[in-house]
Order: structure tokens, then C-alpha cells, then sequence
């Protein structure tokens, strides 16, 4: 049981380190140097697809890791002062806390920028100038947002990883 849990972890990890390193150095500057109208379309199918990816590995995460750290007995650690005495235990702090990290960023992506960037005027609502340039402006915003927590999740993912990897060495410091 431990060992499929430890394969779950491990290739959620992998997943969600792997997305979104190919969404930050890929695909964001690939959708800069295609015209704006074919970079919305091809954003929203790839975003949706990633963003069930992201949700996926990070649930997977949270609960193969809560798991496996039951069934050895170390779910106490988390609450515990013992978790900053040991070197694994301070991994297992970074870990936890870039998961937490990537679960707000995430949310923030997926459920305010995200609806922002694809927002659509209706033409029936008859917009004005001054609408289109608002609506313009919010995207403009949001994307830079969007950015800047992207590069996050990219440095947090990898702390994560190489914090886990050097559990079984008993820990980064």
C-alpha cells in the first residue's frame, strides 16, 4: 500500500511540476507570438485542460501524502514541534507548504483571473467605447497577475520536489 501510494505521489508530483513548467517557458511566450484572437482560443482549450490537470495532481498530492503519512504513524509530526527539529521534518514543512501555496495561487488563477481573461462583451448589450477599453484594461491585469502566479507555482513545484527528494536522505537542512 505504501509503495502505490508512494508512485501516486510521486507521479502527481511529477505531473504538476511538469505542467507547469510547459505553461510558463512553452506555451505562454508561444501564445505572445501568434495574434491575439488565435492565442484566446487556443489559451481557453489548453487553460481548461491544464487547469483539471493542476487540481488533479495537487488532490492526489494532498491525499496520497496525508495517507501515507498515517499509516507510517508520522501524521502527528504536522502538528507537532518535531517537525522543525529534523531535517525531514523541515522538508516535509516545505512540501506542505508549497502544496498550500500552490492551492491559493491556483485558486486565484482558476476562479477570478481566469474568468476575466475570458470574459466576452455582449453584442446585444450594445457596448460602448469605454467598455471595450475597461474590459481591456481588467485582461491586461489579469494576465500580468495570472504571470507572476504561474512563475510562482513553477518555483514553489520545484521546492517541493526537491524538498521530497531529500526526505529519504533525511532532508535539505
Amino acid at each position: 500500500m505504501l509503495l502505490t501510494l508512494r508512485l501516486i505521489h510521486i507521479f502527481s508530483a511529477g505531473v504538476l511540476v511538469g505542467s507547469v513548467i510547459f505553461n510558463y517557458f512553452l506555451l505562454r511566450p508561444a501564445l505572445r507570438l501568434i495574434p491575439p484572437a488565435h492565442a484566446v482560443v487556443i489559451a481557453q482549450r489548453v487553460g481548461t485542460l491544464f487547469t483539471y490537470t493542476g487540481w488533479s495532481a495537487l488532490v492526489l498530492l494532498f491525499l496520497s501524502g496525508l495517507t501515507r503519512l498515517y499509516l507510517t504513524g508520522d501524521l502527528g509530526i504536522l502538528i507537532s514541534r518535531e517537525l522543525f527539529i529534523h531535517g525531514h521534518g523541515r522538508s516535509l514543512a516545505l512540501m506542505v507548504l508549497s502544496w498550500l501555496t500552490a492551492v491559493v495561487s491556483s485558486s486565484i488563477m482558476t476562479f477570478t483571473l481566469r474568468p476575466r481573461l475570458m470574459s466576452k462583451l455582449l453584442v446585444g448589450s450594445n457596448p460602448t467605447l469605454a467598455d471595450v477599453e475597461k474590459r481591456r484594461t481588467t485582461q491586461m491585469e489579469s494576465s500580468v497577475w495570472l504571470d507572476r502566479l504561474q512563475l510562482l507555482n513553477v518555483i514553489t513545484s520545484i521546492l517541493a520536489m526537491i524538498a521530497g527528494a531529500s526526505i529519504i536522505h533525511g532532508g535539505l537542512f
